[in-house]
């Protein structure tokens, strides 16, 4: 098989590089080796075109697929199974994919310069063991090679490669292996001595920061100005006005359902860039605030009206909650009008007790069922602040 066309667009790639900026190495163990390229290469035969299926299929059947990524980056002396570099090696190869052509010198540059930007303030990968870095690693590999492949076998006649290079841009198509955590104990529990941000639980990454920002949209009657909230993720993601509690997330589910909610970010100063790829446009954002996570154990007292639509698991399309000093809520229910209501604790079905802890509020209903969503304070006080999608303000009296 003919040398793929990736191979001479990594090798101009990354001719300044400083080893010390970025995150650890990994040595790659070739039993583990062949079973995530196994794996990976199931996943990805159900997307690969059937007229492409079979020379694909001879690519990946051994490890030595890996050899041209390999070489690449040893001959321009690269730190080889170093996360920026797959990194980078991986965006470059989707999106010359996506655009049909070959990036120029800048146009690497730039990968290299947001990587190593990204990289540089982020450290995720420094509890992960070497087995948990390849498990993290060489599927991100393998894609790039998979799209690289394809995009050699078709050579422009038909746009299947371009299609799966968005998706995988999109994090549609990426394979996630269950990672072993008890190799790397020692590792986690010295963290948790030392502070270090807790990890969210499931396949959450680290959380950076989460903000809050006033945005104009337009309707049916014209412009109409709204709060928007923002997770900003470690590793470069982004969502927007998350229904459900940071740490219940499951990203990978999110971004196939909710695509437009997501986004990609990246900070410079205290300027956020922010690139929605559905739109295929970068953002500068300059003004946004910080939603403060509540203490665990905070408690809310008063009565709080939204205009936004709430809803859980049933939708409950409450405009007005209310809260006592005895870790108590009510919804009312009923929208529209201005029919005083008072609040009943009592009532089965729309109230019970509720608990604060960081980003996340439970609501524990008199008739037993239990729902969490997300929550956070707006910046100057505790009577103005966000559950789900609602952003609640203090009921005139």
């Amino acid at each position: 098989m003919k040398t793929v066309r990736f191979y001479h667009l990594f090798i101009g790639l990354f001719f300044i590089w400083n080893t010390s900026s970025f995150s650890q190495n990994y040595s790659p163990n070739e039993s583990l080796r062949t079973t995530l390229r196994t794996n990976v290469w199931k996943t990805l035969k159900e997307k690969t075109p059937k007229k492409q299926r079979f020379m694909t299929g001879l690519f990946f059947n051994t490890n030595q697929c890996f050899n041209l990524f390999e070489q690449a980056s040893k001959k321009r002396g690269w730190p080889t199974y170093s996360p920026a570099t797959i990194l980078a090696f991986r965006e470059v190869v989707i999106q010359e994919a996506i655009i049909k052509r070959d990036f120029t010198e800048n146009e690497i540059l730039m990968v290299y310069e947001k990587t190593k930007m990204q990289l540089s303030k982020v450290n995720a990968d420094t509890v992960l063991n070497q087995q948990q870095l390849q498990e993290k690693y060489d599927p991100l590999i393998l894609e790039a090679l998979w799209i690289a492949t394809l995009t050699e076998l078709i050579k422009g006649k038909t746009d299947d490669a371009k299609k799966l290079a968005l998706e995988l841009s999109e994090n549609k198509l990426v394979y996630t292996p269950k990672m072993d955590r008890t190799a790397n104990k020692a590792t986690h529990n010295s963290t948790k001595k030392n502070k270090e941000p807790a990890r969210a639980v499931g396949n959450n990454p680290l959380v950076e920061d989460v903000i809050l920002r006033t945005v104009t949209n337009y309707g049916l009657n014209g412009a109409y100005i709204e709060n928007e909230v923002s997770v900003l993720f470690r590793n470069g993601d982004l969502i927007t006005n998350p229904s459900r509690p940071i740490k219940q997330l499951d990203i990978k589910s999110s971004k196939i359902q909710s695509p437009k909610k997501w986004a990609t970010w990246r900070k410079e100063g205290s300027v956020l860039w922010v690139t929605k790829a559905w739109k295929n446009k970068t953002y500068d954002w300059k003004k946004y605030f910080k939603l403060r996570p509540a203490k665990e154990g905070a408690i809310l007292v008063g009565t709080y009206f939204t205009s936004d639509a709430f809803g859980g698991d049933r939708v409950v399309n409450a405009s007005t909650v209310s809260f006592n000093s005895q870790g108590k809520f009510a919804w009312n229910t009923i929208k529209g009008g201005d029919t005083p209501w008072l609040p009943t604790y009592s009532n089965k079905n729309s109230a019970g007790t509720y608990k604060l802890d960081g980003h996340t509020i439970t609501l524990q209903y008199n008739n037993g069922k239990e729902e969490s969503f997300f929550f956070g304070f707006y910046p100057k006080d505790n009577q103005h602040f966000v559950i789900g999608p609602g952003h609640f303000v203090p009921k005139r009296k």
